[in-house]
């Protein structure tokens, strides 16, 4: 079977993880009512973000530069459509969410506080949310959604064909 390269391999999941991380300090962000906790989950979410957004530029890069696995089905079949869409999906998605949330920090005046680090500047996200910011919510829900694709068409695919896809990317 054929492999991604190793470089686009570790690209992949290296941004699986940040994309958790990110993922789970967003949605902790939200409920935070300690400042300082959440001005900690805020900077990490902003150093998170903005490494997604370069793995993310040097995965496609890379995409174009290295050699990667012939498709799983003919190019025409839906199926592959479907992996087409939700691949392209993930990195529009992805940076649009990159590129929302640099934008909310300025438009929101998140950058002073999580740089000074002095949690009493941090504004009230909830209460004056942009419309960018909001964007930026709904946006997320489209990651999830996505991700459960990947995940499920991979698990279909093993199922179906008995050929285990995870040793494309492992």
């Amino acid at each position: 079977m054929e492999k991604y390269s190793k470089r686009i391999i570790w690209i992949h999941w290296l941004s699986t993880l940040l994309i958790i991380g990110l993922s789970v300090s967003g949605v902790m962000m939200e409920d935070a009512k300690d400042t300082g906790f959440k001005l900690s989950l805020y900077q990490f979410h902003f150093v998170a973000g903005i490494s997604v957004f370069l793995f993310t530029i040097w995965w496609v890069l890379a995409y174009f530069q290295d050699a990667h696995p012939t498709d799983l089905y003919p190019s025409k079949s839906f199926r592959q459509k479907l992996i087409y869409f939700v691949h392209k999906g993930f990195y529009w998605v992805i940076l649009w969410m990159c590129v929302s949330g640099i934008i909310s920090l300025f438009v929101q005046n998140i950058w002073q506080p999580a740089l000074s680090s002095d949690a009493s500047q941090l504004p009230s996200v909830r209460e004056n949310m942009s419309t960018i910011m909001l964007s930026h919510h709904i946006v997320a829900k489209f990651v999830f959604l996505l991700l459960i694709m990947h995940v499920v068409g991979a698990f279909s695919h093993i199922i179906q064909t008995k050929e285990n896809v995870f040793k494309r990317i492992i």
